[in-house]
């Protein structure tokens, strides 16, 4: 055992399908890099938008930096002293990265990385480690979408439009209990995803769609926001201490789009209202059993910048009938982010480990700016409660206690 990895010495090795595989997405993943960061301004480049992330211009170089890191035996002569303290995790403090290198300089580093990556690809003299170079795929994948709601964030106005609340309830969807399979062993899987398993779940209703801002709107105009009875203690002091009001990311004229930008307290504060529950992630991953994430799936990729109407993928339609369970929004869930029976850490120690603590709940299906090479049904993300930064909404469920007509 590698004790790196936390798993077999004998890693998936690539054969030429494989790399010619890997190599397409690589190149995809970067192309879209690339054209986000093309959108970013001069002035935000450097900007620390959020006092709880880094400047968007340093997940760029930090993209190259891992690359370099796990792929070119550590960066070798393309990555600098000066460039390894600009854009390791251990580097530099976060409200320090403002002073890294400017843009043409960090793209030129990410194209040199970028070329001897290819260069090693298309070695067959070089062993491809094949789930550590997706592993890094995933990686420049994530922290796109990092910069993605960073770039939303920096580019908000204080846009007030009110939008008028729905007058219709929820409609939601019966979905079967037994035996759930839940996990992933493949060649992409996290290693909080590891080992796949069968829970056994209830039978339960899942709203057929997120919450839409319209009907997030009738939960404000019922004074949702006002009334501590709706909260959590822990959800009603954060509240108060931030005077939230509102989502965060508020799109006008958009009432049949999901809500976004709300924390989990927001989500349950609105359940609570609703009379309803939260999904626990394994109830969210069986009712996505039959799909398979792809471009006609759901708003994924930022293909499109921003969300879309509720239910205007149908290729993404669940067994069951419920719609937009992948892109458009991330959906919070009720459950802790906890390891898997036979959770063994991988590629290093404290990937997800360091997160098993009592306080990370789990989002489940991705948002539109989530790429396809880091998400599957399996796939598990992780913040704090009060997370609203990123594209985040939910979608109800209640116990299904006799057959819906």
């Amino acid at each position: 055992m590698d004790a790196r990895s936390g798993r077999s010495a004998e890693p998936a090795r690539a054969d030429d399908a494989d790399r010619r595989a890997l190599a397409a997405d690589l190149r995809a993943c970067r192309a879209a890099t690339l054209a986000l960061f093309a959108r970013v301004p001069a002035a935000l480049f450097k900007a620390q938008v959020h006092p709880a992330y880094s400047p968007l211009g340093w997940h760029l170089g930090h993209i190259a930096y891992t690359e370099a890191l796990w792929l070119l035996d550590g960066g070798g002569a393309v990555t600098t002293p000066a460039l390894a303290r600009a854009f390791a995790v251990d580097g530099l403090a976060k409200a320090d990265r403002v002073g890294i290198p400017e843009a043409p300089s960090v793209l030129d580093y990410v194209a040199r990385v970028r070329q001897g990556i290819l260069a090693r690809l298309a070695d067959p003299a070089t062993a491809v480690d094949l789930p550590l170079w997706r592993f890094v795929l995933q990686h420049e994948a994530q922290h796109a979408e990092t910069a993605t709601f960073l770039l939303a964030l920096g580019a908000r106005g204080e846009d007030a439009a009110e939008i008028a609340p729905a007058s219709r309830p929820l409609d939601y969807v019966a979905v079967p209990g037994g035996l759930a399979a839940i996990g992933h062993d493949g060649v992409d899987a996290a290693d909080n995803e590891r080992d796949a398993h069968a829970v056994e779940l209830q039978s339960f209703a899942l709203a057929r769609h997120p919450v839409t801002q319209s009907q997030f709107a009738a939960f404000m105009a019922n004074g949702g926001y006002r009334r501590p009875e709706l909260w959590s203690r822990e959800g009603w002091a954060w509240r108060d201490a931030q005077a939230i009001t509102r989502p965060l990311h508020w799109r006008k004229g958009a009432p049949d789009h999901p809500v976004a930008g709300v924390s989990a307290h927001e989500a349950e504060a609105f359940c609570r209202w609703a009379g309803v529950r939260l999904p626990t992630e394994f109830e969210w991953e069986h009712a996505a059993r039959n799909l398979v994430v792809s471009a006609e799936c759901g708003n994924l990729g930022g293909v499109q910048l921003g969300t879309t109407p509720v239910g205007h993928f149908p290729g993404g339609r669940s067994a069951d009938g419920a719609d937009d369970l992948f892109g458009n929004v991330w959906e919070w869930t009720a459950s802790t982010f906890a390891p898997y029976p036979g959770f063994r850490p991988w590629p290093y120690e404290g990937y997800s480990q360091a997160w098993f603590d009592g306080r990370h709940r789990v989002l489940r299906g991705g948002s539109w700016a989530t790429r396809s090479f880091a998400l599957r049904r399996s796939f598990r993300n992780w913040y704090v409660p009060e997370t609203r930064q990123i594209f985040a909404g939910f979608r109800p469920a209640r116990d299904l206690e006799e057959p819906m007509s």
